[in-house]
């Protein structure tokens, strides 16, 4: 079962054709506050959650704040995404890639997926890009060495965003995922 992750606006309907098309079989509806109800579709079997920490959901998923280890620890995210867009500069031989050994070990620990966004490559220029892919290899390779479940999805904001899941399973297997995680990932 391919399962994407979006940021609907209410545009819901239109995520759930663009999913048929693209063959995704389940679409996860992330909202700021308490998810709405939403009538499930025929082909495609909808999840929501909560962008945050805030609210009740079975579903909490975090974009990169600055305290990461303590809303890991404290708070207990199902999902940990947007790592990358650490604003510190990289350092000679490592990256700010907003993944360290610490905050590995405690996701490992809480069973907190990090996930990579498609749309984040997606919205950066080349040069940002270049950095976003650099730091994302980084993530990959600290997640397989502490155990860390990783995820990958669009986390779209427009049904125009999403791809095809093979194309994105063939990115991440070029940034370092093993085909097996790649696919794993996707599901």
């Amino acid at each position: 079962m391919t399962t994407d992750i979006v940021l609907p606006d209410k545009n819901e309907q239109t995520f759930i054709a663009r999913a048929q098309l693209l063959g995704i079989d389940r679409l996860i509806f992330l909202y700021p506050a308490t998810p709405t109800i939403l009538p499930q579709s025929s082909h495609v079997k909808i999840v929501t959650g909560i962008l945050g920490t805030k609210g009740k959901a079975h579903l909490k998923v975090v974009r990169h704040p600055e305290h990461d280890l303590h809303i890991v620890e404290h708070d207990s995210p199902s999902i940990l995404f947007d790592l990358e867009t650490d604003m510190r500069a990289d350092a000679l031989h490592q990256r700010a890639s907003g993944l360290n050994h610490i905050l590995a070990r405690a996701c490992a620990k809480k069973q907190v997926t990090v996930a990579f966004s498609f749309g984040l490559l997606l919205a950066a220029n080349a040069q940002k890009r270049a950095v976003l892919l650099g730091r994302m290899m980084q993530n990959i390779r600290l997640c397989r060495k502490f155990s860390v479940p990783m995820r990958i999805a669009s986390f779209a904001s427009a049904p125009e965003q999403m791809r095809n899941p093979a194309d994105i399973k063939a990115l991440f297997a070029l940034l370092g995922m093993h085909p097996k995680e790649a696919q794993q990932s996707l599901q």
